[in-house]
């Protein structure tokens, strides 16, 4: 009788491990992530240490049978790196999770191994963008593109952006006047627009405030619109 309940309990086992595990909650338990990283903005020593910062205490909020959504942007281009939710099993004992098959902790410990993993490498391909060219007025078209049409009211939509624009001194006010010259000369400012989404730990500092303030050409109707919608994670 031992020896059939052994080739019983191999079996389920053995079925488990091959098994593709759902760790999905239903809709309405789910939190769910979407998070837009723009490694190009981060060439400032001081705002890239502020991304990982804040996308490390980002993840400790993340629970079992969370919907997790990682979207890289270079340029106007944009590639969705990750989009699962995050293993782990309820806390029951093994053995009902075995019978019922629903969850094996074993394969939901080693897919969370895999998670962590693949996350670490997405940031790094996010950051080995720093120090490249960009437009940030593009940037944020291709943020308003990417969500035109589409309802976002049941997720948290997270930017991870410097908000500075390329090649600029935050704390030199006259290194902002040449991206201001191009944007206010080659962009229809009024136009643009923002889905509801919230930036996550941006550089504040005085010039870079001034530089957005400064676009809205002092309330004109040719002048920017948007309001940037501003989240501290420290």
């Amino acid at each position: 009788m031992k020896i059939i309940l052994s080739i019983v309990f191999m079996l389920i086992l053995s079925f488990s491990a091959q098994a593709k595990q759902n760790y999905c909650k239903p809709d309405d338990k789910q939190s769910k992530f979407i998070i837009h990283i723009f490694g190009e903005s981060y060439y400032n020593e001081v705002d890239k240490r502020q991304f990982l910062k804040g996308i490390e205490k980002l993840q400790l909020k993340f629970a079992r049978g969370d919907k997790i959504r990682i979207v890289n942007h270079s340029g106007i281009e944009s590639k969705t790196e990750l989009d699962q939710c995050l293993p782990g099993c309820e806390s029951k004992n093994l053995i009902d999770n075995l019978l019922k098959n629903e969850c094996s902790v074993e394969i939901a410990k080693r897919d969370m191994v895999k998670f962590k993993r693949n996350y670490i490498k997405i940031l790094k391909n996010a950051l080995s963008l720093s120090g490249q060219k960009y437009n940030v007025i593009d940037h944020i078209i291709s943020l308003d593109d990417f969500y035109r049409g589409r309802n976002i009211d049941d997720q948290q939509t997270l930017v991870f952006h410097s908000l500075l624009p390329s090649e600029v001194d935050p704390t030199k006010r006259s290194s902002f006047d040449l991206n201001f010259r191009k944007i206010a000369e080659n962009y229809n400012l009024k136009e643009i627009s923002l889905p509801n989404v919230k930036f996550v730990n941006p550089n504040r500092s005085k010039n870079t405030l001034d530089f957005w303030k400064d676009l809205e050409f002092k309330g004109a109707p040719s002048g920017l619109k948007i309001k940037f919608k501003t989240r501290v994670i420290d």
